[in-house]
């Protein structure tokens, strides 16, 4: 069995996705993978067990049947690291179960992926550092970066000093959400770096703007909005913000396909405008995929009648639209076990941009 390590050089790099394409490619390969995050800081409660979200995505997405458990078996809940350092003699533990975790997973497999969490630091706090959690398990590391030549660089060199410091073989680096107009200047001079600094490139995944829409649910979850009609297209993508604070007259030439259109719910016109374009402009594939009215105001009963008779989920918040903004601009989007369609670019964009044959040689497989 080998144990693969994916680390990063920091938050929301690429390393979920990166462990998609992997698993996968595995998969079609006819090799048994398991999946494990040992430390995990974003949870879900599932039944009466609390995990990390990666794996409980990972699990739904290729039907794994290992213990959920065993696939996150510390996931980090707030005020965590403070009662840590308060009462370290109470979490004397974790490191057994992470061992004991990945015995479990690794049973009857030919390779385990160990997905880590933030950059290789994370976790140093309690003892349990991305570098400290490769090394317990022996594992082999890939490094994954975000797109760019000097910043990427130097976020590499830092991370993988930590990892080198342990003694561990970083077999490849993997640099992920590479502009598309840079593409080839950024593989050829980074390759050339990496080489020289004795780091294998396994890959440049180009950046894929549909990954990062969020569904209206993902928008309401983070504005805490609550839905008043059409809450069954919650679902929907997307791709375009309006602040419609201006003129109607001039939001008309803002609404593109799947737009967003937050404004405050006392400016009807704009409300109006936004059910017109979207019910006129369908035959131009403008759709208009949700309306978030802010300043707690809400539209005249006649108003809402209307909303109602189109597929637009419409949701109201009392934040001012500035605060508002502020938070769907800052949503990081995760990719769900639903989101069929990104998952499916995850699978090819990696085996079409991914070293899979270095990758392949390099483990033995």
């Amino acid at each position: 069995m080998i144990p693969l390590f994916i680390a990063a050089t920091g938050q929301n790099v690429g390393k979920t996705t990166m462990s998609v394409g992997i698993v996968n490619y595995c998969i079609r390969r006819g090799l048994k993978v398991g999946f494990i995050k040992p430390v995990g800081q974003k949870y879900v409660q599932v039944g009466d067990i609390t995990v990390d979200d990666d794996s409980l995505f990972m699990r739904d997405i290729f039907g794994m049947k290992d213990d959920l458990k065993a696939m996150s078996p510390v996931a980090i809940p707030r005020g965590f690291t403070t009662d840590y350092i308060q009462n370290r003699s109470k979490y004397a533990h974790l490191k057994d179960d992470i061992l004991r975790a990945f015995e479990t997973v690794s049973k009857d497999k030919d390779v385990v992926i160990i997905e880590g969490t933030g950059h290789s630091g994370v976790g140093a706090i309690f003892g349990l550092s991305n570098a400290t959690v490769a090394r317990m398990l022996n594992a082999k590391v890939i490094m994954v970066a975000e797109g760019g030549i000097g910043s990427a660089i130097d976020e590499i060199v830092l991370n993988a000093a930590l990892i080198d410091k342990g003694g561990l073989e970083i077999i490849g680096v993997i640099i992920n959400k590479v502009l598309e107009d840079k593409y080839e200047k950024i593989k050829e001079i980074v390759s050339k770096d990496l080489i020289y600094k004795n780091y294998k490139p396994m890959g440049f995944i180009p950046y894929r703007s549909f990954l990062t829409y969020p569904h209206i649910s993902q928008i309401r979850e983070k504005t805490k909005s609550e839905i008043i009609c059409n809450g069954e297209h919650m679902n929907d993508y997307v791709e375009n913000i309006v602040i419609a604070a201006m003129e109607p007259q001039n939001t008309i030439a803002y609404l593109t396909n799947r737009s967003l259109v937050i404004t405050p719910g006392d400016r009807i016109d704009n409300i109006l405008v936004a059910i017109s374009t979207h019910l006129m402009g369908q035959d131009e594939d403008i759709h208009v995929a949700g309306i978030l009215l802010t300043g707690g105001f809400m539209p005249h009963q006649s108003i809402i009648t209307l909303l109602k008779k189109t597929n637009i989920p419409v949701m109201i918040t009392k934040a001012d639209t500035y605060n508002v903004a502020s938070q769907v601009y800052s949503l990081t989007v995760k990719t769900q076990p639903s989101d069929g369609a990104k998952v499916e670019i995850i699978k090819d964009v990696f085996e079409k941009y991914a070293d899979t044959t270095t990758l392949m040689q390099t483990l033995g497989l």
